[in-house]
């Protein structure tokens, strides 16, 4: 039994890694991760394969991740190791890349213990689309960089000066706080929502943007002023 994991990338379906695609055609069982609202890794590959010929089972995975939810992952592994025993092999579809804030790896240590073999195909991440959509680099010589969530990022802001860069995820109810960060320690603001995905927008001032036209998929990089 093998279940191969695929980084569909950030929601453009060009950005599928050819390898991925290849598995994707010819493997007829597809698992897929709802948090109960959207189906974007799905809506992804829909343009790609012929869904219809596919079984494609939808895994819940609950957007808050507290408290003990190990029966939680181990049902869900349970249904993979079910319909894979059917199929002998099957695909899990995740947003971006699988090793960067990925559903999948809550479920990998289940997968093992029922001795079902795994496969990751990664993708690409929305903060490499969002520098390539900007036209701006993330990184040059020595420069060095920083990814981490932007709750997280202003408990203590004044650690992360020494980066030339520094990228915020899940940072779509913080924009005041990091504005008047960028501005008191002179960092460019650049800001993606949805990149790659239907409702993209990209700004380079930040005094553009306004709170209400972002959301979870909302990504900001800060880059260090040259002087």
């Amino acid at each position: 039994m093998k279940l191969y994991v695929i980084g569909v990338g950030p929601g453009d379906s060009e950005l599928i890694t050819l390898k991925g695609l290849k598995i994707l055609k010819k493997t007829p069982l597809i698992f897929y991760p709802t948090g109960g609202k959207e189906t974007l890794a799905l809506s992804i590959i829909k343009d790609l394969i012929p869904l219809e010929e596919k079984v494609l089972i939808e895994l819940y995975f609950p957007m808050k991740k507290e408290g003990d939810l190990s029966s939680h992952w181990k049902t869900l592994a349970e249904i993979i190791k079910k319909h894979i025993s059917e199929k002998k092999e099957g695909v899990f579809i995740t947003l971006g890349d699988p090793a960067f804030y990925s559903t999948f790896f809550y479920l990998k240590p289940y997968l093992e213990e029922m001795k079902i073999e795994t496969e990751i195909i990664p993708g690409i991440n929305s903060f490499s689309a969002a520098s390539a959509r900007l036209g701006i680099p993330l990184a040059l010589s020595k420069e060095e960089i920083v990814i981490t969530g932007a709750e997280s990022f202003l408990k203590n802001s004044e650690k992360y000066l020494f980066y030339h860069t520094i990228i915020l995820m899940k940072c779509h109810r913080y924009l005041r706080e990091i504005g008047d960060f960028a501005k008191n320690y002179g960092f460019s603001v650049f800001v993606g929502k949805r990149v790659g995905q239907k409702g993209e927008k990209l700004w380079y001032n930040l005094s553009e943007v306004k709170e209400d036209d972002l959301d979870y998929f909302t990504l900001i990089i800060l880059k260090k002023t040259l002087k």
